[in-house]
């Protein structure tokens, strides 16, 4: 007893019984597998003719029989978008030396809609749909480019709530690994999948989900619909910052020509609205974000803040500057790219295969809160800073290039939309896919994916299926 007391004592004041903290219902936290880098080539296999043989085959150095593991064929690691010259040393050349992508490989990875589809796949739990879900795959690009993707589904842990002593558990569902994995990894391991849309987590959905074996209590809160909107637009602000972090790292490969992110100028922003072409093969997504304007009561500017907004109960989530806006506009728009139109009878699979269209985000939109949308203006002009700083060796606060600006004319000025672009000569510099996966996963989440449901669902074929079952349930 005199030496358990202490103990006890201890682990009761680092413990306290009065505060007990939420927990997962894994018995330890999700522990990516570990990739193994060595790949032995696999030796020569040997004759089992007796022709020749001075001795049996069980006694040879690299017998089959006794060192069957030798002749096991093991699957190398993917290559890489950048490989440093202090991997390739003489320790691992004999077993496998780190590979970077060629063009053709490149230029796949630089597509944020063949990653979309690249994930293994998971079943939705409302649906009973299999699709892409985004888990950790065994990709190994760079530890600059590592995460997880987004994907169709969103991912959802139990977690066992703290209660008082004799009261029963409460395990709730709460979204997980929806974070960049840079600010915060995937916890839980135990989980399920739901499509990535709002309208599936509205509670008469919800119901219909045959309760797990791993939480048969589990409930959903309220406000679960309002966090995972909140995550998914932490999310794009994350990947923001990782591409600013990166553009100002600076890679090793001289592509000064490989623009990643750049404003258009007010004349191309005009065709762009006229015409509906977006000026540049390579582009993967339009953000219209203009400056957020005073608040008309205080007078003051909204600070940038990424906080989240709960909604009370009997009210919608405040917007007090964008109360002068009489037409709601579309959280996004497909655009077509100029170059890519095709012409009568080029390709005879041009009525099967649907043109390829760039989504053009409103800001106002995508970032309804004031604050949230400040931030995400904010991370944008900084990701152009570095941008500029990159390339030109020069930011938006040089004394030249603001005497610059000044005296170009109004046409060619730049407007409030931010051009980003991918292919395989920008991915060696920054991954700006990833920020387009993200764009993406919340235009899917606020159901711009799901209109327009004649043909298709717009980024699954034959949609329509979804909606006719939800109108058949309910």
């Amino acid at each position: 007893m005199p030496r358990l007391l202490p103990r006890l004592i201890k682990k009761l004041k680092e413990t306290p019984l009065g505060e007990p903290s939420p927990r997962h219902l894994d018995k330890g936290k999700h522990v990516p597998p570990r990739r193994k880098l060595v790949c032995q080539p696999i030796p020569e296999r040997p004759s089992y003719s007796v022709a020749g043989r001075m001795q049996s085959i069980l006694l040879d150095d690299q017998s089959p029989v006794t060192n069957g593991g030798a002749y096991i064929r093991h699957k190398a690691p993917s290559p890489r978008v950048l490989v440093s010259p202090g991997e390739i040393t003489t320790e691992n050349a004999e077993s496998y030396t780190p590979r970077e992508m060629t063009a053709q490989e490149r230029e796949w990875w630089s597509s944020p809609y063949l990653r979309l589809l690249s994930s293994p796949i998971r079943w939705c739990a409302i649906s009973r749909r299999y699709m892409p879900s985004g888990t950790s795959r065994d990709v190994v690009v760079n530890t600059n480019y590592a995460h997880v993707l987004p994907d169709f589904l969103i991912r959802l842990t139990p977690l066992q709530l703290p209660v008082p002593r004799g009261a029963k558990a409460l395990q709730v569902w709460m979204p997980d690994g929806l974070e960049h994995p840079k600010f915060k990894r995937r916890i839980g391991q135990l989980a399920m999948y739901v499509t990535c849309w709002k309208d599936m987590f509205s509670p008469p959905n919800l119901s219909r989900i045959a309760s797990p074996r791993v939480a048969p209590k589990g409930i959903f809160h309220k406000l679960l619909a309002t966090q995972i909107g909140y995550l998914l637009r932490l999310r794009i602000i994350q990947e923001l910052r990782s591409l600013e972090e990166r553009i100002s790292r600076g890679s090793r490969h001289n592509e000064k020509e490989a623009t990643i992110l750049r404003r258009l100028t007010r004349a191309e922003f005009k065709d762009l609205r006229e015409t509906g072409a977006i000026p540049h093969r390579d582009a993967i997504a339009v953000v219209v974000v203009p400056p957020v304007n005073r608040d008309r009561i205080t007078g003051k500017k909204p600070a940038a803040s990424i906080e989240p907004e709960i909604p009370s109960d009997d009210q919608v989530m405040p917007s007090v500057s964008d109360s002068h806006c009489k037409v709601q506009v579309p959280l996004s728009t497909l655009h077509q790219v100029q170059g890519h139109l095709p012409e009568e009878g080029e390709h005879s699979f041009s009525n099967l295969v649907p043109l390829a269209r760039v989504p053009l985000y409103n800001g106002l939109t995508m970032f309804p809160s004031a604050p949230q949308r400040s931030m995400l203006h904010k991370a944008l002009c900084k990701v152009l800073d570095a941008e500029r700083r990159s390339r030109l060796g020069q930011s938006s606060a040089d004394s030249d290039s603001n005497r610059q600006r000044k005296s170009t004319p109004n046409s060619k000025r730049g407007s409030h939309a931010f051009l980003f672009i991918s292919n395989e000569r920008t991915v060696q510099r920054a991954d700006s896919a990833a920020l387009a996966v993200a764009l993406w996963r919340l235009r899917m989440w606020e159901g711009d994916a799901y209109q327009n449901l004649v043909c298709s669902g717009g980024w699954e074929v034959d949609g329509e299926w979804r909606m006719n079952y939800l109108q058949e349930k309910l």
